[in-house]
């Protein structure tokens, strides 16, 4: 019998594993259970938390990031969807969510970076991305050609907004989630986390919830 849960990636943040993430998500795991499998994993994750607080900063932070780490990443992540794939969605957390929103629209998009994920590439696009206190990324790379509000990324897409977040500030999350077409906005006065309480996990499963197929 085929089972009509829905199969999510998670990436996890910086100084974390694919261990810790499972466990800090235990809630809400718990709380959608009916609905969705998660799938940690542990990846080598080559992209800077925001902490800097000029645009002399921005600037240098964009010139230190390494092109060649977050190739890396993208290629660990390929290998991930080919092997355990397909999935039908994927969930990240700060550093885990900026890549996930990259990944996201790479998929979407083959003309992105058609010499990292090619429109041959044997996985879909994905059908949502789930956000945890993401930011854009300070690639020049990749800053050049994705994440543009002037070309929106079109996968539905739910983002966890902490107002209390000292890591990575709201509007910084609010400038990525601007850059999905109909971002889906999800704001609480917590901090650096996903929220487990019962508004969040309800929200969560309302999302979710759109994209079962039918029997």
């Amino acid at each position: 019998m085929t089972s009509n849960k829905l199969r999510i990636l998670c990436l996890h943040g910086y100084t974390q594993n694919g261990t810790m993430f499972r466990k800090k998500t235990a809630a809400v795991r718990k709380s959608v259970d009916s609905l969705a499998d998660f799938v940690y994993i542990t990846g080598p994750h080559h992209i800077s938390p925001p902490t800097y607080s000029t645009i002399s900063e921005r600037e240098a932070a964009a010139k230190e990031e390494s092109s060649e780490g977050f190739k890396e990443s993208i290629e660990f992540v390929k290998d991930v969807l080919i092997k355990e794939g397909p999935f039908d969605g994927i969930m990240g957390f700060s550093q885990g969510a900026c890549f996930a929103a990259l990944l996201t629209e790479l998929l979407e998009d083959r003309t992105c970076f058609p010499n990292l994920i090619s429109p041959t590439f044997g996985h879909p696009p994905f059908k949502f991305s789930i956000i945890v206190a993401g930011f854009k990324p300070t690639m020049q790379e990749a800053t050049n050609i994705m994440l543009n509000k002037d070309k929106k990324v079109k996968t539905p897409s739910m983002h966890f907004i902490g107002d209390l977040d000292t890591l990575v500030l709201p509007e910084a999350m609010i400038s990525l989630a601007e850059t999905f077409e109909k971002p889906n906005i999800f704001r609480h006065t917590g901090g650096h986390y996903l929220p487990s309480n019962p508004s969040s996990r309800k929200e969560l499963d309302k999302f979710i919830s759109q994209f079962i197929a039918n029997p």
